[in-house]
């Protein structure tokens, strides 16, 4: 939309017999886890290039990361991000509502294209208050993996999806705030303490599958909004945050938010770009010697002798002599067996390694060998997207057509329909295959890759239509069709409107 604006680039940088073991593992069970730019614009095209709305600070940025941000950052440093405090950020954006609630500037932005159009200039002079459109329109994230991002403390898939999330909403200039109560609390306290002071302005909340059904249920407390509770959160502002494929929530796949598209659920895609493209690629011929190969293991126990572990620790050690390479990992010794046994086979472990010291280790790496665990990690997605090819486990298929991919599960199986040389799918226990894989990798190295629907901006496109998308009308459709079939969840406070003349108007009291 920043095409005709010229005083400001407005682009984001694109850039085969079944062995002991292969029983054993068919048998177990497999886990499936501003600086104020403030100046008053007053015309119009430039005024609309640069309406990027900051939450960190309120006011406006213009898109153009690269001249604004760069002296500031780190290498790895992701320039829609921040961490900091969670009540310090909550009681700021609640500050500059109430601010400009005193100026008589504060506009109701909960439901989407609701608002009178106000000409440019005016416009530039509420979002020069901090009372933009956008600066005004709350997402309310309960999901404690926003918390644990915004903090700083979790580097697993859920945090990383939850910090692309973050980075998008700060790309688009929309506020937020949390109201998680932490780990295995799926109280909605703090999200109706939110929501009573501030649900004029709030657009939607993302929340645990299981707060969804907290709040539905009204277990704890009255949440969701019925006749007995007018003032509760709707039922079409509750989106599931859920990392996985299956379905959360009681309105089902289209209210589960997930990061991958291969489900039904609504897809919000994360992206590792931003991060990982502030990292200086290492061409092959500058990376050390011996070159190395990185275990995607981040916990000692992943290597332990068992089914879930795809490989040996000799078979790891053998790539070391017959190819000349030096295999590594980052990993917590939660397991004194399994690392003496590591260490003695002459594995070298770095122990736990902070987000950047990772992206450090991996650019220097030719490889990142899977080895059964976690499942659907963001890891081999960021090796990708430094240059940096994946061997993918292959961990149960067909016997009888061991090519189709359908039938095969994987390490990371939302990438399966990836190959060589970007991604190597090696089946457990084969170790010639694995040896073969990292050859060709170590041989055939690649650029960075990062798949269209990851790119940052698809991500930002997915996330402006979801907070700017008609969930109202959504959530209706889904209840109707529900009542009118006898099929799905349907609360005992809507049920009964079946006898209501007017459907729609009926359950619109609960929406």
């Amino acid at each position: 939309e920043c095409g005709l604006c010229t005083p400001v680039r407005c682009q984001f940088p694109i850039p085969a017999d079944m062995n002991v073991r292969r029983a054993q593992r068919l048998a177990a069970p497999f886990q499936s886890s501003t600086v104020r730019y403030g100046f008053m614009l007053s015309f119009g095209l430039l005024f609309v290039c640069l309406y990027g709305l900051s939450p960190f600070r309120g006011d406006m940025v213009p898109l153009d990361i690269e001249s604004q941000w760069t002296p500031h950052l780190l290498p790895g440093d992701n320039p829609y991000f921040k961490t900091g405090s969670v009540s310090a950020h909550n009681e700021e954006v609640s500050a500059r509502l109430d601010r400009c609630a005193s100026l008589g500037m504060l506009r109701e932005t909960a439901n989407p294209n609701s608002l009178p159009e106000l000409g440019l200039h005016e416009e530039g002079r509420y979002t020069a208050e901090g009372c933009g459109v956008r600066q005004t329109t709350v997402i309310l994230l309960s999901s404690l993996w926003f918390t644990e991002a915004y903090q700083g403390s979790s580097t697993t898939g859920e945090g990383i999806w939850a910090q692309s999330v973050l980075s998008a909403l700060n790309y688009h200039g929309y506020s937020y705030m949390f109201s998680s109560m932490g780990w295995y609390n799926n109280d909605m306290n703090k999200t109706i303490e939110i929501w009573d002071k501030h649900k004029k302005n709030i657009r939607l909340v993302l929340a645990d599958a299981e707060q969804v059904d907290t709040c539905w249920n009204g277990e704890k407390q009255p949440c969701r909004k019925t006749a007995a509770n007018p003032g509760g959160i709707e039922v079409w502002r509750l989106l599931s945050f859920w990392y996985w494929d299956n379905p959360r929530g009681p309105l089902g796949a289209p209210f589960t938010l997930s990061p991958f598209p291969r489900n039904d659920n609504h897809f919000i895609s994360l992206s590792i770009e931003p991060t990982c493209h502030r990292y200086p690629h290492i061409a092959p011929s500058s990376r050390p010697k011996p070159p190395q190969a990185y275990l995607l293991a981040k916990q000692m126990h992943y290597l332990e002798d068992s089914p879930e572990f795809a490989w040996t620790i000799p078979a790891l050690a053998n790539l070391n002599s017959s190819l000349g390479i030096s295999v590594v990992g980052g990993m917590v010794n939660d397991d004194g067996d399994t690392a003496a046994a590591v260490e003695a086979a002459g594995l070298k472990n770095l122990g736990q390694l902070g987000k950047i010291e990772f992206y450090k280790e991996l650019a220097r790496s030719f490889v990142l060998i899977g080895v059964g665990r976690p499942k659907i990690s963001p890891s081999p997605w960021d090796a990708l997207c430094m240059g940096v090819p994946f061997i993918n486990p292959i961990l149960e298929w067909d016997e009888n057509d061991p090519e189709d991919r359908s039938k095969w599960v994987a390490q990371s199986w939302h990438m399966t329909d990836l190959h060589p040389p970007y991604v190597y799918s090696v089946k457990a226990d084969d170790m010639n295959g694995l040896q073969e894989a990292v050859h060709a990798a170590l041989t055939h190295p690649i650029k960075s890759y990062i798949p269209d629907n990851m790119s940052f901006r698809f991500v930002t496109e997915r996330l402006h239509d979801m907070v700017e998308g008609d969930w109202r009308g959504k959530a209706q459709a889904i209840l109707i069709e529900r009542l009118h079939s006898g099929w799905g969840e349907v609360s005992a406070d809507v049920r009964p409107l079946v006898v209501v003349p007017s459907l729609v108007d009926a359950l619109s009291r609960g929406l």
